[in-house]
């Protein structure tokens, strides 16, 4: 990794700690303890910039961050990175693989990303619901189609938008060209 992708890294995961520590929306009032953070963009700029490690690495160090100064127990840091960090990974990983238009190449991303993101997201939320609020399994599979599915995609969905609208500013004061062709 050369200096440059280190630094940017590195300025990406403060950024991205940063709107997460300050920025927490409840997306569903009944379930208040799942708030929507727009970090996973800037995790998602760092992957299309650097590459799928890259943007896991912002989602890895931004999340030991929130855990280390502002997280209450190890559960939501923990969750937040799986959900984060698989969206990141496929997103920036389909987004070297499509073919078209910048925008085109993110949108199309973006919907695997998201995918991804709700599909390992439903296993996973057995084990940490159970860990955090000691639910059943009955009781999560319960809240699989009102709650988990609906909030993981309108997560991804509006961090890709950001990254969408955000992208080219970025890319511009980096001085990479990497994402717009």
């Amino acid at each position: 990794m050369g200096t440059q992708r280190l630094v940017a890294t590195a300025m990406f995961a403060a950024v991205a700690f940063v709107v997460m520590a300050v920025v927490q929306v409840p997306l569903l009032p009944y379930a208040p303890y799942l708030t929507y953070d727009p970090s996973d963009a800037v995790g998602l700029l760092a992957g299309v910039l650097y590459g799928p490690g890259a943007g896991v690495t912002v989602v890895l160090l931004k999340d030991a961050l929130f855990f280390l100064l502002r997280a209450r127990g190890p559960i939501g840091p923990a969750a937040d990175f799986i959900a984060a960090a698989t969206f990141v990974a496929v997103t920036a990983w389909a987004y070297r693989r499509v073919r078209g238009s910048f925008a085109r190449r993110l949108i199309y991303a973006a919907a695997a990303g998201t995918a991804a993101r709700v599909l390992i997201m439903i296993p996973a939320n057995f084990g940490l619901l159970a860990l955090q609020f000691g639910m059943t399994p009955s009781r999560v599979a319960g809240m699989l189609l009102p709650v988990i599915v609906p909030f993981n995609a309108v997560k991804a969905a509006a961090n890709a938008l950001i990254a969408l609208l955000g992208a080219e500013p970025v890319v511009r004061a980096v001085g990479s060209r990497t994402p717009v062709k």
